[in-house]
């Protein structure tokens, strides 16, 4: 997963990032976290629910076990349940639910842009594009000038663009496209303002 969003391809956002602020009054900002959370809790729930039904199936079968295969048939389905789902990404992405990679990737975005000081631009013209890669999740934050400065409806397509980043098969050339794709709307509504300068890192780099 994190093949997508190579040293070569950041580089890449860099250049349209510099492109971008060329063209506009926006600052934007874009992190890349490989992953926001643990989730140590669901491997965990699932072993304990498979060592569960063992028991109940141990304590009500009409076969008779020792006791030493009761134990080691407990303790396996435990581990079998808690290793299959936490060593396996697309199961474990599956069991937390969808709900819960949206709002853990949000939490952290919104961490990042209070922490990065993005919203203490001049005009309020940040803007923090984040990406949850293990979560395939990616978070838009606007500070108040943008948000105010382009219509809802363009809002919307942005989002909904971004959204299908991690279905496409290249999912890093889908992001530089989206990208670029903003350059064209942000010098529209956000143009370029006298005495403008880069208020924010290109590579701002936030550890939580």
């Amino acid at each position: 997963m994190s093949n997508y969003f190579k040293e070569e391809t950041r580089s890449k956002i860099g250049r349209v990032i510099s492109q971008i602020e060329s063209q506009s009054h926006v600052e934007l900002v874009v992190i890349i976290k490989s992953r926001v959370h643990g989730y140590s809790e669901f491997p965990l729930a699932i072993g304990s629910a498979l060592a569960f039904v063992a028991l109940t199936y141990f304590r009500f079968s009409h076969e008779f076990y020792d006791d030493w295969v009761v134990y080691i048939g407990i303790v396996f389905s435990f581990v079998m349940g808690a290793v299959l789902v936490g060593g396996i990404p697309m199961l474990l992405r599956l069991v937390v639910g969808q709900k819960r990679l949206e709002k853990s990737a949000e939490i952290m975005a919104r961490a990042c842009f209070q922490k990065g000081g993005i919203h203490h631009t001049r005009d309020k013209t940040g803007v923090l594009i984040f990406i949850a890669v293990w979560e395939r999740q990616i978070v838009i934050i606007p500070d108040q000038g943008v948000e105010s400065a382009i219509p809802p409806g363009e809002w919307k397509k942005i989002q909904q663009g971004f959204r299908g980043v991690f279905q496409a098969n290249n999912p890093g050339q889908s992001l530089l496209e989206k990208l670029e794709g903003l350059q064209t709307l942000f010098s529209r509504y956000i143009p370029q303002v006298e005495g403008d300068i880069n208020e924010l890192p290109d590579n701002l780099e936030i550890d939580l």
